[in-house]
C-alpha cells in the first residue's frame, strides 16, 4: 500500500535543497562565531596573561581580568540558549490511549497500516481548533531520534463529520511520513538561538553591566563585552529572514505533499468541507471564549464546545450557510464572494497555502475515493460530553481566567450572547448592496425626477452588488501598489490580474486602477440616484419630503463623520506613550505633545456635541463626559507618576466619543433603508 503513496513533487525536493542550504549555512555562521569566541579567549586570555607578566598590580590585574571578561561573556551569549529550561508542557492537554478511546485507535491504526508510517508514542486531546504533529524539540533532539507525538484538538472533533475527521488525522500521519520534518527541529533550535541571542538578551547585557559594578576599568571592558554581542547579534539576525523565509517554503510544500497522502487514502469531498469549515469552527470557538473575557468573567461556561456549536448555527443563518448531514457547508464561493482584488503576492513567511489553493490541488489529487462517513465524529469518542468540560477548564487555565464568576449552561451563553450582540442587518430587498455601500447623494434635490430610471429589481441585481466589491477590491489594490512603491525591496514579484510583474512595475499600474476605479464610482452613483429616483416615484406627497429629508440627514452624518473621525485619528497617537513603559523625562515630552494635540482635539469635540448631526443621539451622561474633557486641564502626569483618574478619563472620552460615531453612523443608515425598504409595501 505505501508504495502507491503520492511521491514528493519536483518543487518539494527544491525546497528541501533550498532549506537544508540555508539551515548549514546558518550553522556554519553560528560555528564561526563560536570559534571567534574561543579565539577571542585565547588571545585575550594570552594578553592577559603577558600584561601580568610586565607588572603585578591593581591596574594590570584589574585590565588582566577584564580582557578575559570579554571574550568570555561573548562565549557565553552564545551558547546560554542550551542551558535555559525548556518550557514545553502537556499541562493543557489530556492524553488518551486504545482502552479509553478504541473507536479513535482504530482509525488511527488503520491510517498508520495504509501510509506505513510509526504510530505516534502518545496522543492527545488539545481543546483547539486543529490537529499537529508534535515532540519536544530539545537541543539533543538534532542529534537524536525522536518519536512523534499526535494532538488533536476537541474544537475540532465537536465541528466535524466521523469521515472528516479521518482525512484531517490521515494528513497529519501524511507529516508522519516526511523524513523532512526533521528539518523543522533544526529550524526550531535556530530559532531558539536567534531569540535568546537577539531578542532577549537585554537581562544578560545588563547583568554584564551590573557585573562590572562601580570600577571603571571593568565598566569599560564591560562596554566592550556589549559591543561584541551587539556585531554577534547582528549577523545572526541578518542570518534569520534567508532561514525562515526558506523553510516557510519548504512546509508549504509539505502541506501540500501531506494533503496529497490525505486524499489518495480517503477522499476529496470531505477532506474539502472540513478544510472549508475550519475557519467558522474556529471563529465560533474563540468568539465563544471572547464572550466571558469580554463580559469580565462575569460569567464562565461550564462546557465552551456546546457554546461553540450553538454560535456556529447563529453565525451560519447569518452568512446563509445551510446544514447538510447536521454541519454548515461552506462553498468555496463563499470565502471569495466579497474578495475582488486582482493582485496575488505569496506570502513568504506563512508556514500553511491558502486554503483555496489547496482546494485547487486537493480536486486533482489521485484518491482511491474511500466512503463518506456522516456520523457527528464526537460520536466516536467515548466521554465526550465530560471531555468537552474537563477541556473547558484547562483552556481557562491555559488562558489565565480566574475562577470567578457564574457558572452558565449554554440555554444562557445563547440567551445573553444575543443580547450583547445585537444583530442589525439589512432588508433583503436590496441584495447585500448595502453591506458595504451607503446611500450618499449630494445635492440631491437635483436627482428629483417623476420618472424612474430603471424597475426597482433591477437596481440591486447581481452585477450592481459585484460593483459594490469591486470598488473595494480596486481601492485595496491601489493602496497594496502605492506600498510596493514606497518599498521595493520588500516584494520582488507579484501577479496582477494573472500577469507577474516586479515590485518596480506598481507605480505604472496605478493610474490604470485609479482610472477604472473613477468608473466604477461613477455607475454606482448613478444607481443610487437611479435607486432614489425609484423610491421617490412610488412615494406619496409626505413619504416623498419624509425621503429626501433623510436622505440629506446622512449625506451630512457621512460628510461629518470623515471629519470628526479625522480628528480622533489625529489625537490618539498621542496617547500611546502611556501604553509603555518610558523613562520620566521621556513621559514628560510626549506628554507636552499631548497637551499641545489636546486643543484642536477639544475644539472639534465641542463641535460633536453642540454643533453637529451627532449632537441629538448622545445621552446625557455620555454628553457630561465629553463636556467635562472639553472644559479639562488634564496633564496625565505628576510627581514622577501617572494619575489615574486622568488617565481612566481619557480612554473614556476615546470609547464614548468612537461609539458615539460608528452607533448613530449605523443606525441612520439603518433609519434610512428600513424606510426605503417600507416604501415596497405600500
Amino acid at each position: 500500500m505505501t508504495n502507491n503513496l503520492p511521491k514528493i513533487s519536483s518543487a518539494y525536493q527544491s525546497k528541501l535543497v533550498s532549506a537544508i542550504v540555508s539551515i548549514s549555512v546558518f550553522f556554519l555562521i553560528y560555528l564561526i562565531l563560536i570559534l571567534a569566541s574561543l579565539l577571542m579567549i585565547f588571545l585575550l586570555g594570552y594578553g592577559a596573561i603577558k600584561l601580568l607578566s610586565i607588572s603585578l598590580n591593581y591596574f594590570t590585574v584589574f585590565g588582566a581580568a577584564g580582557l578575559l571578561s570579554v571574550g568570555i561573556f561573548v562565549f557565553i551569549f552564545l551558547v546560554k540558549f542550551i542551558f535555559r529550561k525548556n518550557h514545553y508542557s502537556t499541562r493543557h492537554l489530556l492524553e488518551v490511549n486504545r482502552s479509553h478511546q478504541p473507536q479513535l485507535f482504530a482509525i488511527i491504526d488503520e491510517i498508520v497500516a495504509e501510509t506505513g508510517v510509526k504510530a505516534p508514542q502518545k496522543v492527545f486531546l488539545s481543546p483547539d481548533v486543529n490537529a499537529s504533529v508534535s515532540y519536544n524539540s530539545i537541543f539533543w533532539s538534532m542529534f537524536l531520534p525522536v518519536k512523534k507525538n499526535l494532538t488533536i484538538g476537541v474544537g475540532l472533533i465537536n465541528t466535524t463529520s466521523v469521515g472528516e475527521l479521518r482525512t484531517i488525522l490521515a494528513h497529519e500521519f501524511g507529516h508522519f511520513s516526511q523524513k523532512s520534518m526533521k528539518v523543522g527541529g533544526y529550524v526550531s533550535q535556530a530559532e531558539k538561538i536567534i531569540f535568546e541571542t537577539v531578542y532577549n538578551n537585554k537581562d544578560y547585557e545588563n547583568f554584564i553591566m551590573e557585573f562590572s559594578g562601580g570600577n571603571a576599568i571593568f565598566k569599560i571592558f564591560g562596554l566592550i563585552s556589549v559591543s561584541f554581542i551587539n556585531a554577534f547579534q547582528s549577523v545572526l539576525k541578518g542570518m534569520s529572514s534567508f532561514l525562515f523565509k526558506n523553510h516557510a517554503s519548504l512546509q508549504r510544500e509539505m502541506e501540500y505533499h501531506a494533503d496529497a497522502i490525505s486524499t489518495y487514502i480517503t477522499n476529496p469531498d470531505e477532506q474539502t468541507s472540513s478544510l472549508l469549515r475550519l475557519e467558522l469552527s474556529d471563529v465560533a470557538f474563540i468568539s465563544s471564549f471572547n464572550f466571558y473575557i469580554e463580559n469580565k468573567q462575569k460569567y464562565l461556561p461550564k462546557d465552551l464546545y456546546k457554546n461553540q456549536i450553538s454560535l456556529m448555527k447563529i453565525l451560519s443563518e447569518r452568512n446563509n450557510h445551510p446544514y447538510i448531514n447536521g454541519l454548515p457547508k461552506i462553498d468555496a464561493e463563499d470565502l471569495t464572494r466579497y474578495n475582488k482584488s486582482k493582485i496575488e503576492i505569496e506570502d513568504q513567511w506563512t508556514s500553511h497555502p491558502d486554503i483555496l489553493k489547496r482546494i485547487e490541488r486537493i480536486k486533482t489529487n489521485k484518491t482511491r475515493n474511500t466512503a463518506a462517513d456522516h456520523r457527528y465524529a464526537k460520536e466516536i469518542i467515548s466521554g465526550f460530553d465530560k471531555i468537552c468540560e474537563i477541556m473547558t477548564s484547562k483552556y481557562l487555565t491555559l488562558r489565565t481566567v480566574k475562577n470567578v464568576g457564574e457558572v452558565i449552561e449554554d440555554e444562557a451563553f445563547v440567551r445573553l450572547y444575543l443580547d450583547y450582540n445585537i444583530y442589525q442587518t439589512f432588508s433583503s430587498d436590496f441584495n447585500g448592496y448595502y453591506e458595504r455601500h451607503n446611500p450618499v447623494i449630494e445635492n440631491i434635490e437635483s436627482v428629483i425626477s417623476d420618472i424612474p430610471a430603471h424597475q426597482g429589481e433591477d437596481l440591486f441585481n447581481d452585477r450592481k452588488v459585484s460593483l459594490v466589491y469591486e470598488k473595494s477590491g480596486i481601492e485595496g489594490d491601489i493602496q497594496i501598489l502605492h506600498y510596493l512603491v514606497s518599498h521595493p525591496k520588500e516584494i520582488k514579484t507579484f501577479r496582477f490580474d494573472g500577469t507577474l510583474y516586479k515590485a518596480k512595475d506598481a507605480a505604472g499600474l496605478i493610474p490604470q486602477l485609479e482610472n477604472e476605479l473613477a468608473r466604477v464610482k461613477e455607475e454606482l452613483l448613478e444607481n443610487d440616484k437611479a435607486i432614489f429616483q425609484h423610491y421617490y416615484h412610488i412615494s406619496n406627497e409626505n413619504l416623498k419630503k419624509d425621503l429626501l429629508n433623510k436622505y440629506k440627514k446622512f449625506a451630512l452624518i457621512d460628510k461629518e463623520f470623515d471629519d470628526f473621525q479625522k480628528g480622533l485619528n489625529d489625537f490618539t497617537p498621542y496617547l500611546q506613550f502611556m501604553a509603555v513603559t518610558l523613562p520620566f523625562e521621556e513621559i514628560r515630552k510626549h506628554r507636552a505633545k499631548l497637551l499641545k494635540a489636546e486643543e484642536p482635539f477639544k475644539l472639534i469635540t465641542k463641535q460633536l456635541i453642540e454643533n453637529s448631526a451627532y449632537q441629538d443621539a448622545l445621552k446625557a451622561e455620555d454628553k457630561n463626559l465629553l463636556q467635562e474633557f472639553v472644559n479639562s486641564e488634564y496633564i496625565y502626569f505628576n510627581k514622577d507618576k501617572y494619575l489615574e483618574h486622568e488617565v481612566n478619563a481619557i480612554s473614556s472620552v476615546i470609547e464614548k466619543y468612537q461609539t458615539l460615531l460608528n452607533d448613530h453612523y449605523l443606525n441612520s443608515k439603518l433609519e434610512l433603508l428600513n424606510f426605503q425598504a417600507d416604501l415596497n409595501k405600500n
